[in-house]
């Protein structure tokens, strides 16, 4: 995997990023000055966006751009590389997404049922449209492994709706954090 991307462009200089477990640590070379930087990936939202010829990953708290890459440079694979890379690590590293464990959950259906209850009791269904899809997918497969990671991905996605689940369905936050996992 590539670890270290160099951009280089005609007008605006060159940059250089290196990945580390929790940080990118780049340097900015243009024609009038030299910036070197770190930037603590869990501070990242891991979804990067696209303008113009430049692709941003931005803060988590005020949504600027902290990291900005020359689109498809120096090549097309090595970047999507670097970025496939550099996206798994902000994840990695956001220790709040609720994760599966290798073994899968232990998922108690009744619990399960009732919470789904609650949701569709007291929440907005257009809110979490694709969030209850996947929880009663998972009261129907709930031993599948694959459908226990689409209710955690769904939940990752959910935004500001994640405190209205914690609220009135705190079984799924408990499902995830329960440290029991499957034989």
């Amino acid at each position: 995997m590539t670890s270290t991307l160099v951009q280089k462009h005609p007008i605006k200089g060159s940059r250089e990023f290196q990945l580390t477990d929790d940080e990118i640590h780049y340097t900015i070379e243009s024609p009038f000055k030299k910036v070197s930087l770190s930037v603590s990936l869990d501070i990242l939202k891991d979804k990067p966006v696209i303008s113009s010829s430049m692709l941003s990953f931005l803060s988590k708290v005020n949504k600027e751009p902290l990291v900005e890459l020359f689109l498809n440079k120096p090549d097309k694979e090595t970047f999507d590389q670097f970025v496939k890379q550099l996206r798994q690590l902000i994840i990695d590293n956001d220790f709040g997404r609720l994760r599966v464990p290798e073994k899968g959950l232990v998922v108690d259906v009744e619990r399960l049922s009732e919470a789904i209850e609650m949701v569709q009791k007291n929440i907005d269904p257009t809110e979490v449209e694709q969030f209850l899809s996947a929880l009663k997918e998972l009261e129907i497969n709930h031993n599948d492994i694959k459908c226990q990671n689409n209710v955690a991905d769904a939940f990752n996605e959910l935004g500001f709706a994640q405190s209205l689940i914690i609220t009135y369905a705190p079984y799924i936050t408990y499902m995830f954090s329960g440290n029991r996992y499957l034989d």
